[in-house]
């Protein structure tokens, strides 16, 4: 059983390392079209529409949005990103009256159904004024090595921003082949298109050659201090 166990556990962690392009596609507040993420190493591009595209160091958290319309792009620093994180949460205690906001946590509703080909089980979560359902597949191929690599792209960066908003992803118990998330009427679909271990090419992760640096915006976030070297 231990031999079993490990031989698992570095079975996950290879997978981690390999390449890999997933596809979703994204539904609600007037717009509908397909997200595509691409995994090598430590870096996770997000091509969230033609026009807006991510590269996240997961390792550093730095990110740069590359605005293709434009032809700019503009980085953002991961002290940067930890800022706005710690306003959001101070924000959270202040609508629950300064207590600090509890993960949510998935409840299985006893909900079946049949997502892409793929058996899912329905759980849902909330905090404050937003629902999260999800559809979760337990016999989806190697969902556990697809989360560990999904699991670096939410621990750095901007998605570091929606931790303690989402149900941490190792408390999955399948592969989320479905998300609808509800807030304040506004509801947004996510669904899983498809997922493949496949070769990316490093020049996915490079600065197109043209493209223009922009300032980043400040977003109300003071200035932070300097690490003593």
């Amino acid at each position: 059983m231990k031999f079993l166990t490990l031989l698992a556990f570095i079975c996950m962690q290879l997978a981690a390392r390999a390449d890999m392009v997933i596809v979703q596609k994204v539904e609600g507040t007037g717009q509908a079209g397909e997200m595509t993420m691409k995994f090598k190493d430590n870096k996770i591009r997000t091509d969230v529409s033609p026009q807006v595209s991510t590269i996240t160091d997961s390792a550093s958290g730095d990110v740069t949005t590359l605005l293709h319309t434009q032809k700019s792009y503009m980085n953002i620093p991961a002290s940067s990103t930890k800022a706005l994180m710690a306003q959001m949460q101070a924000q959270m205690q202040k609508q629950m009256n300064g207590s600090p906001a509890p993960t949510p946590k998935l409840q299985a509703t006893g909900r079946k159904d049949k997502i892409n080909g793929y058996d899912a089980q329905e759980y849902t979560c909330e905090i404050g004024g937003m629902k999260a359902t999800y559809w979760i597949a337990p016999n989806f191929p190697n969902w556990s090595g697809v989360l560990a690599a999904m699991m670096k792209f939410q621990q750095g960066g901007l998605a570091a921003m929606a931790k303690g908003l989402m149900p941490d992803i190792a408390d999955f118990s399948g592969m989320p082949v479905k998300t609808e998330v509800d807030m304040n009427g506004q509801k947004i679909t996510t669904t899983l298109v498809s997922v493949e271990e496949k070769a990316v090419d490093a020049k996915d992760f490079e600065i197109p050659v043209g493209y223009t640096e922009m300032k980043m915006p400040s977003f109300n976030v003071p200035p932070q201090p300097q690490q003593q070297h």
